[in-house]
């Protein structure tokens, strides 16, 4: 059941039956032709599931690859709970070619440019040694500040001389896209949860896989957009960052002191 689009939206979810549909319209409104959408719903306990089937015109409990307004989608409900690291993680491994492009849009948020996924894919095309791309967001938290649209914490990576010696840096934020075939590197240990190791990473879990990316492609292979392509809703009480912050930090803290991965 592997897609074989050019790039692969995931979209994890959880609990985001009000914001699902604007999140999926809007990868389905890009203006790059050719797009596949993985949908996993985490175990919602409210009618986020129903909510999805409804909006792309299924019924059932069981994966489906359907088609809708001409994209490509895979939807999950998925029967244990994964975590977003999960989520992204698995449907990258087995929906997913090797040399597609895999971007993530977490199920709350949307790409506010019809040319997001065009853009990203720009740096792709021109060059066939880019493993790396991600942009600029806006927060919604900021949303009546005239600065709103630089307000994100994406940046460029720091040069490869501080980017070897620590995890002392953010730099890849969102709209994080990045060639699926990096995943396969990962050490078996790298997203395992720091309480339950039997489980995928609670919180923090896109930095448990974006340091490890960030050293294996160093400058040479990676792009940062600072253009705005992606629209971070950081101001819902659902947000990890609000609702499990001194979780975030102490995993954050534990992600960072990880020994970095070698350069490919």
């Amino acid at each position: 059941m592997k897609l074989k689009n050019k790039f692969v939206a995931v979209v994890p979810v959880y609990n985001m039956s009000d914001h699902i549909v604007a999140c999926i319209q809007s990868i389905i409104d890009q203006d790059y032709s050719d797009i596949g959408i993985i949908i996993r719903d985490d175990l919602s306990t409210d009618n986020t599931a129903e909510v999805i089937s409804n909006y792309i015109g299924i019924d059932g409990d069981e994966t489906t690859h359907t088609k809708f307004k001409d994209r490509d989608i895979i939807f999950i409900k998925n029967k244990e709970k994964l975590n977003a690291t999960g989520n992204v993680y698995e449907s990258a491994m087995e929906y997913v070619e090797d040399d597609s492009v895999y971007g993530v849009v977490d199920g709350d948020d949307y790409l506010c440019k019809s040319y997001s996924v065009s853009r990203v894919m720009e740096e792709y095309e021109k060059n066939d040694n880019t493993w790396l791309v991600w942009s600029q967001h806006k927060l919604t938290s900021a949303s009546n500040d005239p600065q709103a649209n630089v307000a994100g914490m994406s940046r460029e990576l720091p040069p490869d001389s501080v980017l070897y010696q620590s995890r002392q840096y953010w730099s890849v934020s969102h709209f994080r896209t990045n060639k699926k075939f990096l995943f396969n590197h990962l050490k078996e240990d790298a997203l395992q949860d720091l309480e339950d190791p039997s489980l995928y990473y609670e919180v923090c879990g896109d930095a448990a896989y974006i340091f490890p990316f960030t050293e294996m492609c160093g400058n040479d292979r990676a792009v940062f957009i600072p253009e705005v392509l992606y629209c971070y809703r950081d101001d819902l009480p659902t947000n990890d960052h609000r609702q499990k912050y001194q979780k975030a930090v102490n995993y954050g803290t534990h992600i960072r002191a990880l020994t970095p991965y070698n350069k490919l």
